[in-house]
Parts: structure tokens; sequence; C-alpha cells
């Protein structure tokens, strides 16, 4: 049995898609499909991942004689919620949340004969909802959680200035959201980047929090006040995120300098 068709028979007996194997391996699913396919070969990297993920020892994948995956030692097993699992605790977290607002609907009323805290904590409930939806798939679950966090903002902060009547909660949390947003994808690809040199990941992602926190910092003083900005404090807390930027860079070349040894 070669390599290819022992990765498509555990990637089945998985229960997972080409698509879905690829999000975990970190490659595409045409490379998934080379691979079965025995155009193309997974390095030694790759070849580890593959075992962890089908619980099997390297050996078994590389060498063609072992036919059984039962010839040579499981490794550790890792446990995955399957589909049905999923499914029932999404229904299970749904109804929790709708009798949790129904909750606040009714104290609400019946103290005070009116709706009105009720409302946002109803609204805060149901965007809650809408961002855990995305654990509950199969797939590319960071990047669908990003893309919820990345819509959910604006609606939920222009309601919210609708139920308080105060336009400045649209406004400042708008501007905050989608400096915060760009942000948090720009962190997201240098992880995807660097996603087996961690250390070096966290570097240039303290560098992006740098003009991100100092952004932030000036558009809440333009919104809620016009006094004048402290310079010193933005120098001070950029200073020490660049410090301890780089001190993983400092940490990503030593494991380097080890590697190579």
């Amino acid at each position: 049995m070669t390599l290819g068709e022992k990765i498509q028979k555990l990637r089945k007996q998985k229960g997972l898609s080409q698509e879905a194997l690829a999000e975990k391996v970190t490659v595409t699913r045409q490379t998934i499909s080379k691979w079965e396919l025995d155009q193309s070969k997974p390095d030694l990297d790759f070849i580890v991942q593959l075992s962890n993920i089908f619980n099997v020892s390297s050996d078994y994948l590389i060498k063609d004689e072992l036919t059984e995956p039962d010839e040579i030692p499981f490794k550790k097993k890792t446990y995955h919620l399957s589909e049905k699992t999923k499914r029932l605790l999404l229904i299970i977290v749904s109804v929790t949340e709708l009798i949790a607002v129904f909750v606040c609907l009714i104290c609400d009323y019946f103290t005070a004969e009116k709706l009105s805290w009720s409302l946002i904590a109803s609204l805060s409930i149901f965007a809650a909802w809408l961002i855990t939806l995305p654990a509950f798939c199969s797939t590319k679950i960071i990047l669908k959680t990003l893309l919820v966090l990345s819509i959910i903002p604006i609606p939920y902060l222009s309601i919210l200035a609708w139920i308080l009547k105060e336009k400045v909660v649209c406004t400042l949390g708008i501007c905050i959201s989608l400096v915060s947003i760009a942000a948090v994808w720009i962190i997201y690809g240098i992880f995807r980047k660097y996603h087996k040199r961690l250390w070096r990941a966290f570097g240039f992602s303290l560098l992006v929090v740098i003009p991100v926190s100092i952004a932030i910092t000036h558009i809440s003083k333009y919104f809620i006040s016009q006094n004048q900005s402290d310079f010193t404090s933005d120098i001070f807390n950029s200073a020490i995120t660049l410090i301890l930027s780089l001190v993983c860079f400092g940490i990503d070349y030593l494991l380097c300098q080890r590697k190579d040894e």
C-alpha cells in the first residue's frame, strides 16, 4: 500500500474531507489530492502532522510493507468532537441563550413595567450566539470566527446606540472596531505565515499592537474629550511593547541557532 493510499484510507476512516484535512495540516486541498494520488509526497514535517491526526506512527505511513496500522504502536489518542455532538451542543447553547433572553425580558418588564436594560442584554446574548456559531463548524473555525467578528460590531453598535439614544456609542465604537478588526486580520495573517515559528509571529504581532493602541487612545480622546494627548504615555507604552517584541525575536533567533547546530 502506497503512502497516498494510506493517507486516503485514514482520511476516510476519520470522516474528513480533503478540505478538512488540508485545514488541519495547513496546506491546500490540491496538495492533499496530489499526496493521495502519489503525484507528490509530503515532507517529514507533514508526515509527523499526519501521524498525529490519524493516531498512527510515522513508520506506518512511510513504509509500504506495513499495510495495517495495528502492526505498529499507536500514538497517544487525540479526541475530536463528532458532527452529531457538535449539533447537540449547538442546540443546547441556542436553547440556553434563548431562555436567558426570555428571562431578561420578563424580569425587566415585571420590575419596571417596560423594556430597558433587557434589550441591551438580549442584543448582547444574540451577538454572543453568532460569535459561537463557527466553533460548531468542521473546518476553518478560526477564519469563520474572524469573519463573524468582522461583521457583527457595526450592526451591534448601531442598534445599541439606538437603544441608548447615544450617537457617540456608534461613532466611537465603530471607529475603534474598524481599527481593531484590521489589526486582528493582520495578526491572523502573520500567524498563518509563521505558524511554525510562533515566537517570530508574536514579535511581529506586538509590533502591530503599537500603532493600534496609539490610534485607539487618540480616537477615544477625540470623541470623549478635547484634552491634549499625553504623548509621554504613548511613548512609554510603545517602548514596553517594542522591548517585548525584541525579546520574542531574540528567542526565535536562539531557537533557530539551536536547530542549526
